[in-house]
Formats: C-alpha cells, sequence, structure tokens
C-alpha cells in the first residue's frame, strides 16, 4: 500500500459526511480518480528507472570481468562474476514487469522481495515469512460461496506483495507485507520506526488488510460470489474506486444504484439483485469494466501501456468460463 491509497482512503471517509449531489462530492470523487492516475504514472517513472539501473551495473561489471587476467586477480574475477549472477535474475524479473507481466515474490539469496501491485516499482528486500495457511487462520463458518474464505482472498494478496522492503526509490518508505510505514502508524495509532515495520508480523499485516480493505469499506457485506473480486480491486485501485467500478456495472445492468463508492443499504441491495439475476456474469460485467478503466487510464496516458498486459491478465484471471 502507499501513501496515495492513505489519502484516498480520507477522501473517502469525507464523502460520508456531505450530500453525494453536492459540487464538493464531485470535487472530492475527481480528486480520487486523480489520485489512482498519479500513482500509475510514479510507479511506471519508478519501473523504468530501476530497470535502466539494474542494466548500466551490468555492463559496468561485465566490463571489469573483460578488463581483469585470471593470473593475477581471480579472486576478483569470481566476486564480480558473483555479484554478476545474482544481478541477472533480477534484471529478468525487472524485465518482465515493465513488459507488463502480473506481480509476483521475487526470489534472493538472502530471502525475497516484492511488488506492492500489478504496476508498482520492484523493491528489493528481505526476511520474508510464508503467509499463514488460510486452512489454520479462516474461523469456522467463514468459507464463502465463492470457494475462498477472507483469509484465503488475504493469502493471494499477501503472495503478491512480499516481505520487508526499503528501496531508495520508492517515496512510500519501508514497507512489509505491502504495509507501508504511514499504514501501519495510522494502525497502530502512534509513530511506527522502521523496525517496527521491519518486525511486522505477518499475522498482523493480515488484520490490517482484512480491517482496512475488506471489513470498513464493508466489501464483507456484498454477495460472496463478488467478494474476491471487489476486494482484489480495492486493493488494487483503492476502496473507493472497486465500488464505484460495481455500481457502474449494476446501473448499467438495469440495477439503479447511486455511484457514490460507498457501500451502504441501497449497494448492498442492489448487488444482491444483481447476484441473484446475473449469478456469474456479473463476474464476468465487473471483469469488462475493469479492462475498461485500465484502458482508460492508458488512453490519457499512453506512457501506461507499458503495464496493460499485466494488467488485463490479473482481471481476466477472474473471468468465468
Amino acid at each position: 500500500m502507499s501513501t496515495y491509497l492513505e489519502a484516498r482512503n480520507k477522501l473517502n471517509e469525507a464523502l460520508n459526511f456531505i450530500n453525494p449531489t453536492d459540487p464538493e462530492a464531485q470535487k472530492i470523487k475527481s480528486a480520487i480518480r486523480e489520485l489512482d492516475i498519479a500513482e500509475l504514472k510514479e510507479a511506471e517513472t519508478e519501473f523504468v528507472a530501476a530497470s535502466q539501473g539494474i542494466a548500466e551495473a551490468m555492463a559496468k561489471l561485465k566490463a571489469v570481468t573483460a578488463a581483469l587476467q585470471p593470473n593475477i586477480a581471480s579472486e576478483a574475477i569470481d566476486k564480480v562474476n558473483g555479484a554478476l549472477a545474482d544481478i541477472t535474475p533480477l534484471a529478468e524479473k525487472v524485465s518482465r514487469l515493465v513488459s507488463g507481466e502480473p506481480a509476483a515474490v521475487f526470489d534472493s539469496g538472502q530471502g525475497g522481495s516484492g511488488v506492492t501491485s500489478a504496476g508498482s516499482v520492484p523493491t528489493a528486500g528481505d526476511e520474508v515469512a510464508s503467509p499463514t495457511p488460510a486452512a489454520a487462520s479462516a474461523p469456522p463458518g467463514d468459507r464463502i460461496i465463492s470457494g475462498k474464505t477472507p483469509d484465503e482472498m488475504i493469502d493471494d494478496i499477501l503472495a503478491r506483495e512480499g516481505g520487508f522492503v526499503n528501496h531508495p526509490a520508492d517515496r512510500g518508505g519501508p514497507t512489509n507485507f505491502g504495509v507501508t510505514q504511514a499504514t501501519l502508524a495510522s494502525w497502530r495509532g502512534r509513530e511506527a520506526t522502521i523496525d517496527d515495520v521491519r518486525s511486522l508480523t505477518v499475522n498482523e499485516a493480515r488484520d490490517i488488510y482484512r480491517t482496512k480493505y475488506y471489513v470498513d469499506p464493508k466489501i464483507d457485506k456484498l454477495p460472496s460470489l463478488i467478494q474476491p473480486l471487489v476486494f482484489d480491486m480495492s486493493i488494487n485501485h483503492g476502496p473507493g474506486t472497486a465500488v464505484n467500478l460495481l455500481q457502474r456495472v449494476l446501473n448499467e445492468r438495469g440495477i439503479t444504484c447511486e455511484v457514490d463508492g460507498g457501500i451502504g443499504d441501497e449497494t448492498i441491495r442492489c448487488a444482491q439483485t444483481g447476484t441473484d439475476q446475473l449469478g456469474t456474469e456479473l463476474i464476468n460485467f465487473l471483469v469488462d469494466k475493469r479492462i475498461q478503466f485500465y484502458h482508460q487510464i492508458v488512453e490519457k496516458n499512453s506512457g501506461q501501456s507499458v503495464f496493460l498486459k499485466g494488467w488485463l491478465k490479473r482481471a481476466n484471471e477472474f473471468r468465468v468460463a
């Protein structure tokens, strides 16, 4: 998660205190959309910089190796070649991410590193802990119709977020399991240090995701069939945008619902009606709307097209045949 997400959450909270038809509400919603675009634009810039930096480092190391003579500097050659062996896989991973492949946990010699979401800057870190198995952490009776418990949905998110990272190019600062220093401070209600982030447990990270991006935005009140997709959208786009896309889909299918980015009784009723009437087709309509949203981002900024392949793959993973 990033400081952008923190800002979006505060703007969404502000919407709860004003009339949705007021001009101020429209200004806030416009600001939320601009935050989404700004976050993606910054991620692209940092991604490209990371890729170029690794390529330059590899070129310099190869030049050093070529200049050394084995009979007088064999140890130095071994060390440089060892560094190249470590850097090459990182370069390949950055290349895949820049080309639009989905985010994944990276492996390294001392642990792993990850990216916060598809289209985010790659980070180098260590001390990655494996997510707690859902079977052991899911409350009894918590399994939903979609076939996944909330904890299993969070497992998927944690697998993308990775462990502790403190990349100098990440303006969000140090993160662990995708939880930023600012988010942890907000969650704990006090200042959080880098060591606090480093020592964050996977169980607390799970609590943060479940509370701030699943329960608080009331995604847990939606029909269970669409929860995994909307939860993923909440993490990827922010809760307000995720709910906004759902509300727009419902309206397009003839189910009148106010488009305000918040989940209340009306949205819950409309979502249930949509599920009853459309079944799994509602999921596919949501996937289509999400893809449309991605294309709109690229239309506004052609530089974002580098991420489009990964975005589309992520969206289509939820499609029902």
